[in-house]
């Protein structure tokens, strides 16, 4: 592992986006149109996430662009935000790249004037993947209405003694809620609530249900449940269900399976089964699901 300075950084960066072949994605604090521009010319692969700050002051300072949104919406590269980002990482396939430099001219030595900036690239294995899976499913993807209104208030923002800087007003930020892009097997719990209550299923599972719903082992059920409702999967299923409304097990299932990103995909049996559990799950957690069984199919519906 090698310390790079800003402009080594920049061409190792570079090397490996040229022969992307499955994805990239950006967190960076601060992100500049020019910026973004070189990265996706430089990218083969056209599977971009683009992460920002986007704190109204970055972007009346000019720290980061409005513009890059809709470069991204036109290119249909999701482009989130996340108000507490400091880090900047770069994920190319295989590889990350993690230092201090932010997508930015200075910080990519794209012009004259440059940063002093240092960083270094590595192979990622399965428990990055797994961290920055979670922290991209905290992210607040965008969408046009809601960056036209930011718009809106930034054009009112500049001398506004009395905003606060590093927030947007009430009426974005109960649009800003995280929105998921998509799902993972790894996101279904493997065990009922009896069995992890009981702890009968096999010590990989309860592992993993534990660690889903941030419990320990030894939680009661009504800590279980707690944690089930903060999961990704229980807010993957409310997203559903504000969508689409009531739903069957196999509309569940479909659902599940049409936006799972994980490649080689699961067996539709093994989602099935996740699935059986998070109804069961859900059935439990009666002040915000309902389950029925009208026929031969359970379906679900938001309280």
């Amino acid at each position: 592992m090698l310390l790079l300075e800003t402009g080594a950084f920049r061409r190792e960066l570079a090397d490996a986006l040229s022969s992307a072949e499955q994805e990239v994605i950006v967190l960076s604090a601060f992100v500049k149109l020019d910026a973004l521009k070189w990265l996706i010319e430089t990218s083969r692969t056209s599977n971009l996430k683009i992460v920002s700050r986007w704190q109204p002051a970055d972007l009346v300072a000019g720290a980061s662009d409005l513009e890059c949104f809709y470069l991204c919406e036109e290119a249909d590269i999701p482009f989130g935000i996340s108000q507490n980002l400091h880090g900047k990482v770069y994920i190319v396939d295989s590889k990350i790249f993690i230092g201090s430099a932010n997508l930015t001219s200075k910080g990519m030595s794209l012009s004259h004037y440059e940063n002093d900036e240092f960083g270094t690239g590595f192979e990622y294995g399965q428990t990055e993947k797994i961290k920055v899976r979670d922290y991209l499913a905290s992210v607040n993807w965008l969408d046009v209405k809601t960056v036209e209104l930011m718009a809106d208030f930034l054009r009112n923002f500049v001398g506004n003694t009395d905003a606060q800087s590093n927030e947007w007003p009430q009426e974005i930020s109960e649009k800003l809620r995280s929105q998921p892009l998509g799902v993972w097997f790894h996101d279904l719990p493997m065990c009922n609530p009896n069995q992890l209550l009981a702890q009968t299923a096999v010590a990989t599972a309860i592992e993993h249900d534990l660690d889903c719903f941030r419990s320990k082992k030894g939680a009661t059920e009504d800590e279980l449940l707690k944690g089930f409702k903060s999961s990704q999967i229980c807010f993957w299923l409310e997203v559903q269900l504000q969508e689409y409304g009531e739903l069957s097990f196999g509309k569940v299932t479909s659902l599940f399976h049409n936006q799972l990103l994980d490649d080689p995909m699961p067996y539709r049996k093994s989602i099935k089964e996740g699935v059986a559990n998070l109804f069961d799950w859900a059935s439990r957690c009666n002040s915000k699901f309902e389950v029925i069984r009208p026929q031969y199919s359970q379906v679900i519906r938001a309280v």
